[in-house]
Formats: C-alpha cells, sequence, structure tokens
C-alpha cells in the first residue's frame, strides 16, 4: 500500500535547496548521481512511467549545476542507464548505487538527492514498497539513515 504521507514530505523546495547549495565544479557528478538515482527509484517497480520520466526531465532542467547539459544530454544519459537495468536489472542497480556513494560524504547534497528521488518516485501518486525499498538502498549507498527521511520501515 502507497505510504502518502512520505510522499508528501518530499517538495520542490528541498530541490530548490539543492540547486542553489551545489557548487559548479560538481556538475558532472552530480548530474550521473540524480540520473542514477532517479534510474533506481523508476525502475524500482519494473518499468518507467511517462509521469516518472517528465517530472525527472522536469526537475533536473531546473538544477543549476547542471545547466550546462541539455535534456538530449541528461535524456542520453539516463538512457544509457536505463539501458543497463533493461538488460539486466540487479547490474544496473550496482552501477547506479556506485555512481551515487561518490556522493556519499556530502551530507545536503547526498538528502537532498533521496529526496528529490523519492519525489520523483511519486510522480504517479503512488511511493509503494518497491519504490520505498530503493530509497532506503539509495540512502546505504549515500551514508544516510533511511530514518531521516521517513523510510524506516522500509529497512
Amino acid at each position: 500500500m502507497p505510504n502518502r504521507t512520505s510522499s508528501r514530505r518530499f517538495s520542490k523546495q528541498s530541490w530548490e535547496e539543492l540547486i542553489a547549495e551545489s557548487p559548479p565544479q560538481y556538475n558532472q557528478r552530480i548530474l550521473e548521481g540524480v540520473v542514477a538515482g532517479c534510474a533506481i527509484m523508476a525502475y524500482a517497480d519494473g518499468w518507467v512511467t511517462d509521469d516518472e520520466r517528465r517530472r525527472m526531465l522536469g526537475l533536473i532542467r531546473r538544477f543549476e549545476p547542471i545547466a550546462v547539459f541539455g535534456l538530449d544530454d541528461i535524456n542520453g544519459y539516463f538512457e544509457e542507464i536505463s539501458a543497463i537495468f533493461i538488460d539486466d536489472h540487479d547490474k544496473g542497480e550496482r552501477e547506479s548505487l556506485a555512481i551515487l556513494s561518490r556522493l556519499s560524504g556530502e551530507s545536503r547534497n547526498a538528502a537532498l538527492l533521496v529526496e528529490a528521488c523519492c519525489a520523483i518516485a511519486s510522480a504517479d501518486s503512488c511511493f509503494d514498497a518497491d519504490e520505498r525499498a530503493a530509497a532506503v538502498r539509495i540512502c546505504e549507498a549515500l551514508g544516510l539513515d533511511p530514518a531521516d527521511f521517513d523510510l524506516a520501515d522500509a529497512a
């Protein structure tokens, strides 16, 4: 059953804070982390909905530290990761979690990235058990406590 309380917790304000606080030199690493996290969330239930894809691209497009990348670049990177998930879901997740782990130690950016990924997963008005479990794995890769995101019961 979806947890609507948790899905309401993730806000546009959090994403705007991430935009404001991210140094430009992290552009590529943050782009890769955001897209990898979005892919994990999107494929948590086995497929990517059009709403998830639109929401991801909409949020990323406004993300100033990676604004130097066009939508074609962002979508292309998402398609690269998607191809791995489609070919071998476990390998796609392992590789995406490895990409995310490069952002561990950047607690503020990592926390906002978790919130952004959860907001994207909630785009279809459902934050189901598979997506919650994926969010826990993302937290673990980033060295964050899932309880800080109301995800402790999904562990």
